[in-house]
């Protein structure tokens, strides 16, 4: 059997250990990073005979299947604007793929012959919308193989202009859509049992969720459950093997979610499955195969697996003896079991594709996602855990560049987008790496508002952007100076999408803490995107989370905390990107915030890319993103007991006094 060498441990001993141990690694070029992995979505057909996959074409991923008898290759398409984004098997003939557009909503969807023959636009995304090729614009969303059905395949579609999808069949020659289960109104996701039959609904109309449960033989509708919005409650994940059982999470009684059993027929709730005080869970892992849940995994401080099969568990354990210091992913499997795809990755590992072969019980390697990563030249990510000012226990991740004294070194402070129900995790992160390789701590922080914790703590950010949430990220620097690893001299604020909104809040109410940051695609005017919302749903969610610009006090703390109003207070300079197609955070909140920056006179640079969205996604684009990071990095972040001249510091109270 195939042996890996053992990983370095995560202790903080351990990584302190190896970080003084091994010598600093060569500064690598930025595409060793960033540009696209070997192999991505690696899946079985459905006889178990080939593989589909993405692999790199001309800097687009591309559709390529591997024939796993003849040990062929064949790349099935060559797009060259945009990358091939998701795959599904449709039959063992035949694919169904997605492709993007530019960054615009809107996937473009086609199926091809496994062969690359009899290809065929099934649905027009943004590209096609007006022109002659602009086909199918009821449809919705892929759902599900049909494997007692190789000319269809179930998609969501609006067929009969209810308050949300039908479930339809789409024929994978023509893309023609069918009706097979009209929506009874409102619901907004369906759920199939292990036969791919409509079983579970779950509506929302105004602020009420309902759970509803379908007959097949009669195809009538029944509510089971009913909560209001942001009340506790349960919701389908997934039907075990027969199709009775249904696995739920719940936060009904408990603060954190918790996975539960509930029976179909006689409608009541089981025994909890599995619950953890301090991390949500809710996630299944189902087993083709076996036809039934087997395990769930619960995204903890490190990645954790709770087996309900001891035949799951008893290989999981058998492969972990093998593939050593990664954590190793059962994926999927051929029919008959014989053979099983693995994914191995650590935090210093993009990973590996694996295939188990049952019969021998050996594992061989199909691919090495990206080999100009040396796992050794990368850093350890370490959990780490503090206190915020008022008491409560913040969570998240520490980086220490691999080869250097972990004494006043250079802090990349990196907090994460959403913010709300998003939250750092333990795993291999091109971006972090790429900082430690340049000789950055990276600290990563789940800050309150974060998902993952329970109820409570995700509250506990609501409308707090601009004050407690910041005050989380400021304690996080106050925290790596006293420990000793951080120098206040040189720290950077740098985040995406709400860590961009927190990079310029951090240079606008805490200008003493920061030498620089880099805002990718951050909001800066808080309340415009309120405003935006159009369904009472999504006015209520924001006006909880952000708050409501028609209500006075909320109107004030919206302006106050919103950072284009503020761009005098800022002395260090900032790095900002955005994307023209950009749908979540539009492009006029980088304008706006440049034109504040222009007039206040301070240091910038801007990056406007044409044809991205929500994060610059083709591969040219990242990297030259990314180059331009490093070198203002390079040039505003002093050296080693230096200095950049930046201006002065001052210490500015955020305006807004946080509601109680």
């Amino acid at each position: 059997m195939h042996f890996l060498p053992l990983r370095a441990g995560l202790a903080a001993c351990g990584l302190l250990a190896s970080a003084l141990r091994a010598a600093p690694p060569p500064e690598l070029p930025v595409e060793t990073f960033f540009k696209k992995s070997n192999l991505a979505q690696l899946t079985f057909s459905p006889d178990g005979k080939r593989l589909a996959c993405l692999v790199p074409y001309e800097r687009r991923l591309n559709l390529a299947v591997i024939d796993l008898e003849k040990k062929t290759k064949k790349l099935l398409t060559n797009f060259r604007d945009n990358d091939v984004s998701s795959l599904l098997w449709a039959n063992d003939d035949r694919l169904i793929f997605t492709k993007t557009t530019d960054g615009q909503p809107g996937a473009t969807v086609y199926a091809i012959n496994r062969d690359g023959q009899d290809g065929v636009l099934l649905v027009g995304g943004a590209g096609e919308a007006g022109t002659e090729r602009q086909a199918n614009p009821q449809f919705r969303g892929l759902l599900a193989r049909l494997p007692k059905d190789p000319k269809h395949f179930l998609v969501l579609g609006n067929l009969t202009d209810a308050q949300g999808p039908d479930v339809c069949l789409m024929n994978l020659k023509t893309g023609k859509l069918t009706l097979e289960v009209a929506n009874p109104g409102w619901v907004r996701r369906w759920v199939l049992d292990r036969q791919r039959v409509v079983r579970a609904g779950i509506a929302v109309q105004g602020l009420t969720t309902t759970v509803l449960l379908r007959d097949p033989a009669k195809g009538t509708f029944t509510p089971v459950h009913t909560r209001q919005a942001d009340e506790p409650g349960w919701t389908p994940l997934a039907f075990d093997g027969d199709d009775r059982t249904l696995f739920v999470s719940s936060n009904l009684g408990r603060d954190t979610t918790a996975v539960y059993r509930y029976d179909t027929v006689t409608r009541t709730m089981g025994e909890i499955v599995h619950g953890d005080p301090i991390y949500d869970v809710e996630s299944v892992v189902l087993d083709e195969v076996k036809n039934k849940v087997v395990g769930l995994r619960i995204n903890a401080d490190l990645p954790r697996q709770h087996w309900l099969d001891p035949e799951t568990a008893q290989l999981q354990q058998r492969i972990d003896a093998s593939l050593r210091g990664t954590v190793n992913r059962l994926l999927h499997a051929a029919p008959d079991g014989s053979r099983r795809l693995i994914f191995a990755s650590s935090d210093r590992d993009p990973g590996v594709y694996y295939l188990f072969d049952a019969a021998t019980r050996k594992i061989e390697e199909i691919a090495v996602l990206k080999p100009g990563i040396d796992p050794d030249q990368m850093a350890p990510m370490k959990p780490i855990t503090f206190q915020a000012r008022d008491g409560l226990t913040i969570h998240g991740y520490l980086t220490l560049p691999v080869g250097r004294e972990p004494k006043k070194l250079p802090l990349i402070l990196h907090p994460h987008g959403g913010p709300y129900g998003v939250r750092d995790s333990w795993g291999f992160n091109a971006e972090v790496q790429f900082y430690a390789n340049r000789g950055y701590a990276v600290l990563q922080v789940n800050f309150r508002g974060s998902g993952g914790y329970g109820d409570m703590f995700e509250r506990a950010g609501w409308k707090k952007w601009g004050l407690e949430m910041q005050h989380d990220l400021s304690d996080a620097v106050q925290w790596a100076v006293t420990e000793g690893f951080a120098d206040p001299a040189r720290v950077v604020i740098a985040g995406a999408s709400y860590g961009g909104y927190a990079t310029m809040a951090g240079l606008v109410f805490t200008p003493e803490l920061y030498c620089a940051g880099i805002n990718y695609l951050g909001r800066v005017d808080i309340a415009g995107k309120i405003r935006d919302q159009e369904t009472k749903e999504s006015r209520h969610w924001f006006q909880t989370r952000l708050g409501d610009p028609d209500r006075p006090a909320d109107r004030q703390r919206l302006r106050d905390t919103s950072p284009v109003y503020f761009a005098d207070r800022i002395v260090a300079p900032v790095l900002m990107a955005y994307g023209k197609n950009d749908t979540q955070v539009r492009i006029d909140q980088g304008y706006d915030m440049e034109a504040a920056l222009k007039k206040a006179g301070k240091t910038y640079e801007m990056i406007i890319e044409e044809k991205e969205g929500h994060g610059f996604r083709k591969e040219e684009l990242s990297i030259a993103f990314f180059t331009r990071v490093d070198a203002f990095l390079k040039k505003y972040v002093p050296p080693p007991g230096g200095r950049v001249e930046i201006g002065p510091a001052k210490v500015v109270e955020t305006p807004a006094s946080s509601p109680r």
